[in-house]
């Protein structure tokens, strides 16, 4: 009698394991019904997956600005290249600019919600800025903001620069003609500028090239390549641990394509607005047909190659980037 009831006994666990075993493989067999599509899906599929998984980070973002997290938001760009216009746009509404902890070529301002804005053209100052900022708000957001300009009107830009902020300034009879050179003179200086004074625009190489580095950007073209398929920007990050950056995301934008910035901006981070830099020649309109000269200029073969034998691999990846060099002039001669 005992040895049937434990026989009856192993028949009843043994029957239990058996439905065990049945239920466990049936959950696995939905599971990997669940999961397998996904590997099996069409590249139409794939891109519309990650195109959901992009709108969800920057909804996560914008939600993440209303959660008091403080936010970061830094211009690293060389002179020249936009740099008024993109500080505005990352710059919300009531910033005012901070006369605590002033650092040398770097521009801080203290925003609502206790946000900040950093501004410079050097990487080695923002960097630092950064690292110091994210030491007590490592969890807020940070977004670092650059962008890059053809040759052919960057050193036209630069040249005014050079000339000096009061040549802009009204009060100080900066828009006053008879104190300008003549339209001659100009393009003379101009001319002597590209070839007698190559370290004045040393500052090419102190913002793009250190950010590039941090994030893992490669060069110029090979960035390119990327704002080409995005239709003009690239964007790069977060920063890994360990980087000084780290947790930093960089937007990097191409000038020649700013018509298309509002929506760039608006894409990468809802809640910014984009604004419009002032130009120089917006300041003193009467002296348009004075820089219209030097805008107008098309820069010799020989002009160009002095420059580009001297830079750095920077330089020769700038021009190489947007194919400067081949581009023909009409004053292409022996240059002395």
């Amino acid at each position: 009698m005992g040895i049937r009831k434990i026989t009856k006994a192993y028949y009843v666990v043994a029957i239990g394991l058996t439905i065990l075993v049945i239920n466990l493989c049936s959950t696995n067999r939905k599971e990997y019904a669940q999961v397998d599509p996904r590997y099996l899906s069409s590249e139409e599929d794939d891109m519309r997956s990650v195109e959901q998984n992009r709108e969800m980070i920057h909804s996560n973002r914008e939600l993440s600005s209303n959660t008091g997290s403080k936010n970061l938001y830094v211009v690293i760009n060389t002179p020249k290249m936009g740099s008024d216009g993109l500080t505005s746009t990352v710059k919300p509404k009531g910033c005012n600019e901070s006369k605590i902890n002033v650092v040398h070529e770097l521009k801080r301002f203290d925003c609502p919600d206790g946000h900040e804005v950093l501004r410079t053209h050097k990487f080695d100052i923002g960097s630092k800025a950064i690292e110091q900022y994210r030491k007590d708000n490592a969890e807020g957001r940070c977004l670092i903001v650059t962008a890059i300009r053809n040759p052919a009107s960057w050193f036209p830009s630069y040249f005014v620069q050079t000339m000096g902020r009061a040549k802009f300034v009204r009060s100080l009879g900066g828009c006053n003609l008879d104190e300008w050179p003549s339209r001659e003179e100009l393009l003379r200086d101009f001319r002597d500028f590209l070839v007698k004074n190559s370290s004045a625009y040393d500052s090419l190489t102190l913002a793009l090239p250190g950010l590039l580095n941090e994030f893992g950007g490669g060069s110029l073209r090979e960035q390119f390549e990327i704002m080409d398929k995005n239709n003009g920007y690239s964007e790069l990050g977060p920063a890994p641990p360990g980087s000084i950056v780290a947790g930093c995301n960089l937007l990097f934008l191409r000038m020649e394509q700013s018509d298309r910035w509002p929506a760039i901006f608006k894409k990468i981070d809802p809640t910014i607005q984009f604004k419009k830099g002032l130009a120089r020649i917006d300041r003193c309109p009467n002296l348009s047909q004075h820089i219209k000269v030097i805008q107008d200029y098309k820069m010799t073969v020989a002009e160009k190659n002095f420059i580009y034998q001297r830079g750095d691999e920077y330089i020769k990846d700038w021009f190489d980037a947007y194919g400067f060099r081949k581009e023909t002039s009409l004053n292409d001669e022996v240059f002395a």
